[in-house]
């Protein structure tokens, strides 16, 4: 019997957790299982007939491609039995509907989330690190964040232990909010056990981080140590967070920052420009609300031209994805004032758009 898991777009160095738990599933329940992975849209060589195809989503601005894929197979596979899911597919549901004819699963998928990742599908990435989650869900009710719509209760997910492979070096964490759990000091206990490198890739909650949980987590081999400044009125927790995550630990700390939601330009500076003088990584994360539209969509104190202008700064000055923490070359990129970094991102934007204008084809007469 055969099954295929597909990923419309692959925009992340992880495959898709879901897709490899829903493997284990289906190897499970039906001896003999044959799965098959691809990534966008192709037949893998010796896919005949699939009983199911399993189509995942995450990037809500990617579901014009999620439903392309839908189609692509809704064609060559017309017996087969198509469920999609998925972030993306979770939180616009009707958009796939509508698109398809197809109503997606919303949330985690009970038969599977209880299973082990079939690392055997890569989905085309090389894979260095088990994929797990120590708890679901989140305490907090940030408006910005869509957590709560797609995993509504806060849990501590047990036996987490059996999804990290002995082959994979490392393990990355996506807990929503990991300081929270009941369960984080045996985490660390058994972390430590393990002592493979660990990665929280969500970040930490900056207002849970007290001393007792800095200690504990310098014995655990955690790179980089990853917190979220999502406005100002977090600065002194994440100051004092900052200071615990150095008095306990010399691994490199980064900051989330989120904007565009209901800070200023003036707002965000303040921000990045307070974790340059820290000597910590910002990595500014852009709010989207949860549409398909691809189109930058600002708040009511952004523009699209200083959008524009901060997102090629990032482009361009980024390495590895986070400001670098020299002060000099933060200061030469952004400037030494709010009124100074705005009027640097109109620079960017103008110097952009006329580069472009430039490499126009001029017709002759």
């Amino acid at each position: 019997m055969q099954f295929l898991l597909v990923e419309p777009v692959a925009k992340t160095p992880y495959p898709p957790l879901g897709l490899l738990k829903i493997s284990t599933m289906l190897k499970r329940r039906h001896k003999g299982a044959i799965v098959y992975s691809q990534v966008g849209m192709g037949i893998p060589v010796g896919l005949v007939d699939p009983k199911e195809i399993y189509i995942t989503s995450l990037f809500t601005w990617d579901l014009d491609k999620v439903v392309e894929a839908i189609r692509f197979y809704q064609r060559h596979f017309y017996n087969a039995k198509i469920k999609v899911g998925g972030i993306a597919a979770s939180l616009l549901p009707e958009y796939i509907k509508t698109n398809t004819g197809i109503k997606p699963h919303v949330g985690l998928l009970k038969g599977a989330e209880s299973c082990t990742p079939d690392y055997s599908h890569t989905f085309g990435r090389k894979l260095n690190s088990s994929i797990s989650f120590t708890s679901r869900g989140c305490i907090r009710k940030c408006r910005f964040c869509n957590v709560k719509s797609l995993e509504p209760e806060f849990f501590v997910k047990e036996n987490w232990e059996k999804d990290i492979s002995n082959d994979l070096p490392a393990i990355t964490f996506w807990d929503n909010n990991w300081l929270a759990s009941p369960s984080f000091e045996s985490d660390c206990e058994k972390l430590f056990r393990l002592g493979k490198k660990v990665d929280f890739n969500q970040g930490l909650d900056a207002r849970l981080y007290d001393n007792d949980k800095a200690k504990l987590l310098s014995k655990v081999n955690l790179d980089p140590v990853r917190f979220a400044f999502d406005n100002i009125a977090q600065e002194d927790a994440i100051l004092k967070a900052i200071r615990l995550a150095k008095k306990y630990s010399d691994r490199e700390i980064r900051i989330y920052v989120l904007y565009n939601f209901t800070d200023t330009p003036e707002d965000f500076y303040h921000r990045i420009n307070l974790l340059n003088k820290e000597q910590v990584l910002a990595f500014p994360m852009e709010y989207r609300p949860a549409s398909a539209d691809r189109r930058r969509l600002p708040s009511e104190h952004w523009n699209t031209y200083i959008l524009r202008g901060l997102k090629l700064t990032l482009l361009f000055y980024y390495r590895m994805g986070t400001i670098t923490k020299k002060r000099e070359s933060f200061l030469s990129i952004y400037g030494d004032t709010p009124n100074k970094f705005i009027s640097k991102l109109y620079d960017v934007y103008k110097y952009d758009k006329d580069l472009k204008r430039k490499k126009k084809p001029v017709m002759e007469v």
